[in-house]
Parts: C-alpha cells; sequence; structure tokens
C-alpha cells in the first residue's frame, strides 16, 4: 500500500474574482453627472452613489438612463416617507455589474403625492410600489395594477401617514401587558376624514 502525497496549497489571489469589467464609481457618477447636471450625485461609500432630489418631472428618464447606460439591473428596494412639508419616495438600485448600489430620492408635493411607476423597469417594484401606495397613499402613475395589498378591501386610510390616528378600540393597553382589548364592534361617530393630505 503506497503513502498518499501531499501537496502543499499554492498561495492563490482571489480577490479580485467577478471585477473584470467593473467601472469605477467616480466614472459612473462623473457620467450620470453629465447626463443630469442639475441632480445632485454623490458617491457615498465605497460601493453606494446616491442621487438626491430628483425631480419627479424627469424621475422615469432619470431612472431608465440608468438602466440602459449605467448597467443598474436590480431593484433591490423602495419605500415612501411623510416628511409633513411633502412627501417622498427613495430607490434603491443595484449594478451586479459594476458591484454598486444607488439611491434615488424623489420628494413629491404635499397636495398631490404621485409619481411615475418603475416596475416596467425592474419587476420587483411591482409589489414595493403597491405596498407603499397601501401605506401612504401616494400614487405610481401607470403601474399595472395599484391596488391595496395588506390593508382590507375598503380601507379609507393611510396608516403610515403622520396625520393618522388610530381610533380607541385600536389602541394597545399597556396596562395590560400590550394585549390588545377585546374586539369591539366598528361603530363610531368620529366624523375624521382619514387619508385627507391636508389632515
Amino acid at each position: 500500500m503506497s503513502t498518499p502525497t501531499i501537496v502543499a496549497a499554492k498561495n492563490e489571489n482571489y480577490s479580485e474574482l467577478g471585477r473584470t469589467g467593473v467601472r469605477s464609481m467616480e466614472t459612473i457618477a462623473g457620467e450620470i453627472k453629465s447626463a443630469f447636471p442639475d441632480i445632485d450625485v454623490r458617491i457615498k461609500t465605497t460601493h453606494r452613489l446616491e442621487a438626491n432630489k430628483v425631480p419627479r418631472e424627469i424621475f422615469l428618464q432619470f431612472c431608465t438612463y440608468l438602466k440602459e447606460k449605467q448597467g443598474f439591473d436590480h431593484l433591490t428596494c423602495m419605500g415612501g416617507n411623510d416628511l409633513r412639508r411633502s412627501w417622498e419616495v427613495f430607490y434603491h438600485i443595484s449594478s451586479y455589474g459594476n458591484r454598486c448600489l444607488i439611491q434615488i430620492r424623489c420628494e413629491l408635493p404635499r397636495n398631490d403625492p404621485s409619481v411615475e411607476s418603475v416596475s416596467l423597469l425592474w419587476g420587483g417594484a411591482n409589489w414595493h410600489e403597491r405596498e407603499t401606495y397601501d401605506m401612504y397613499g401616494i400614487v405610481f402613475k401607470n403601474h399595472p395594477k395599484l391596488e391595496r395589498v395588506l390593508t382590507p378591501e375598503g380601507t379609507d386610510f393611510f396608516p403610515f401617514r403622520k396625520d393618522f390616528k388610530l381610533m380607541d378600540h385600536w389602541k394597545i393597553d399597556w396596562e395590560n401587558k400590550g394585549r390588545r382589548p377585546p374586539p369591539q364592534a366598528l361603530s363610531s361617530d368620529d366624523n375624521r376624514k382619514f387619508g385627507d393630505a391636508d389632515g
């Protein structure tokens, strides 16, 4: 029976694996600024860019450029914010080829919370935009199926708006160890209009 031969492992350098053709953040940021000089584009970290206050009038055009010209091929997440003075949507779009992510922020007027949908560019936006509409009432124009996805059918308010207030029978009873009180009939003489942008 022969003795097995032990071969010493080679010291291979894998640090550049998958980096072929990766463009630098400076190059990408510079090209975006050249194409859209009025948009504030910044390098935030080694693999992250930010584009703040993208005007909603060119929002879809800007996103189309990112996908078709800069290789941002995956919508990682998106959501909304109630800033009180206005509304905001934010998107995190990843580029697998360039191993980076860009955060896009778009502010919307308080009296018209609407912006073009990007669900035809990135399919993953479909569900996220529906959820944002359901929670904030932000309308995504030309979305293929913009309807509520989390709250029951017939809900006439948007629960993540800062002017939304819980009715008494929905409040948590903290003195009873955080348990909710027993269900009560949904009859009320409360005449508040939930979801009204002007509160």
